[in-house]
């Protein structure tokens, strides 16, 4: 949990990619290795607006949809018929780390951010992924498809329904 946390608190703010980016709306492959090279793959399906409101919902391997507003995170999974609510401390500022991106290659781009190092891969100006190493020494990867910027976001997407018969864990 702690893992998938941390990767979408990076990625909380993705949608801005530049100043004029509002919206993003793509399909995502988060991958995670270990240090004993053990590796999981979640894919989904994201939406941001800004300024402050990201949905990750995760179709495989399991079915969870993670929501960002402001500083609280709310992780529903139906599975287990539990919710999670926790305060984040802060948020990643995307734009900083973009902002601070210098060039490598074609297409290649290196943020350094909070004693951290972000791998870019963007095409055309569109961002096809970021790789990390998180706080557990695991890499990361986050690969973008489909696309979507800019276009119109109803508020209901961000609505959180929470079923009575559902556990709220707060953190």
């Amino acid at each position: 949990m702690k893992k998938i946390v941390t990767s979408l608190l990076l990625c909380h703010s993705l949608f801005a990619l530049g100043e004029s980016t509002t919206t993003l709306e793509a399909d995502f492959v988060q991958t995670i290795v270990d240090d004993q090279n053990a590796t999981i793959t979640y894919k989904g399906d994201m939406l941001a607006k800004r300024p402050n409101q990201a949905l990750w919902h995760y179709s495989k391997p399991v079915e969870k949809s993670v929501f960002i507003i402001d500083k609280t995170i709310t992780v529903v999974e139906p599975e287990l018929e539990q919710v999670i609510i926790k305060k984040l401390q802060n948020t990643i500022d995307i734009l900083g780390i973009l902002s601070s991106a210098k060039k490598t290659s074609p297409n290649h781009y290196t943020a350094y951010y909070h004693e951290n190092s972000y791998h870019i891969v963007m095409d055309k100006k569109v961002l096809k992924s970021i790789s990390y190493i998180d706080a557990f020494e695991n890499s990361v990867t986050l690969k973008f498809s489909n696309q979507k910027r800019n276009h119109k976001i109803s508020e209901a997407r961000f609505n959180i329904v929470i079923p009575e018969d559902f556990d709220v864990i707060k953190d």
